[in-house]
């Protein structure tokens, strides 16, 4: 038996930490003085970066969206530069400054990942201390990690998931923690849930997944055979399960046509009554 649970928006509220993390990087630009807008250039270069490493966990880094604002910011000053140039029409001069950013700008940029993650745990900081958490969440995951074993599966860096870990989730807490970086594959992939299965050494049927993100953790898992409860909302109302069936397979995301018709799928109104019922599932399961 072998419990595996998605971590960002399914046991941590990352949408809500980045959101946050985001507009505060924008502040400390802005009183740093460094020009531009933050924001456009920040949205402008993750788009790119999503795209070119699209499927690969890099695409996640936010440190390569921090030197491509630079360079944007950089070729946005050249551009301003040679049009006050008197001589517009020479092409070297105009070649020399329009690419790369500068030596000192390594600094900045390396200042900026770093501002990131402190206004990222910042808030986690925060956030855990809300009693939803302390008195909910918290125990009952202790509780079962002492239970059953329990696997973090995530599309992300190891070092982001290694701190977010550290800085959110409760001591005492017993899990493996399984990225997509260290896989070389991301959900949902068979290849990464082929890792995750041969990681737990156990049967697929043998185990549920409790994740908010329908196509990577529902479908994808439930692709391979592993039994899945779906949560759209970690602290959405009320505590009823509901199975779902065939007719509502396109339900809460991508899921029509991404796999087969859903076997043993629930979707749960939020985090703590998903948790409940797979520890009834894995009980059950052990008989």
């Amino acid at each position: 038996m072998a419990l595996f649970l998605d971590l960002d928006n399914t046991l941590l509220p990352s949408k809500e930490a980045y959101t946050y993390a985001i507009s505060q990087c924008a502040e400390d630009w802005r009183e740093r003085g460094l020009g531009g807008n933050f924001l456009e250039l920040y949205e402008s270069a993750r788009k790119q970066v999503k795209s070119q490493l699209k499927h690969h966990s890099s695409n996640r880094l936010r440190l390569l969206c921090f030197k491509l604002v630079w360079e944007m910011l950089r070729s946005n000053d050249a551009r301003q530069n040679s049009e006050k140039l008197k001589n517009p029409s020479s092409d070297s001069q105009n070649s020399m400054i329009s690419h790369g950013f500068q030596t000192e700008d390594i600094q900045d940029i390396l200042w900026m990942e770093e501002r990131y993650f402190f206004h990222f745990l910042q808030f986690y900081a925060e956030e855990k201390k809300k009693e939803s958490y302390e008195k909910l969440l918290f125990p009952l995951l202790v509780s079962l990690s002492k239970e059953f074993p329990i696997y973090l599966t995530t599309n992300e860096t190891l070092r982001t998931q290694l701190l977010k870990a550290q800085g959110f989730l409760p001591k005492g807490f017993r899990f493996t923690l399984i990225t997509s970086e260290e896989v070389g594959f991301e959900k949902p992939t068979k290849e990464f849930f082929q890792y995750v299965i041969g990681k737990a050494r156990e049967k697929p049927t043998d185990c549920i997944l409790v994740g908010d993100n329908w196509e990577d953790d529902i479908i994808g898992a439930s692709s391979f055979g592993i039994s899945c409860i779906h949560i759209p909302e970690m602290w959405g109302d009320g505590d009823g399960i509901k199975e779902i069936n065939e007719a509502q397979e396109s339900i809460g995301g991508n899921g029509g046509g991404l796999g087969p018709s859903p076997k043993n799928i629930w979707r749960a109104p939020n985090i703590i009554s998903g948790l409940t019922h797979a520890r009834s599932w894995l009980l059950k399961r052990q008989k």
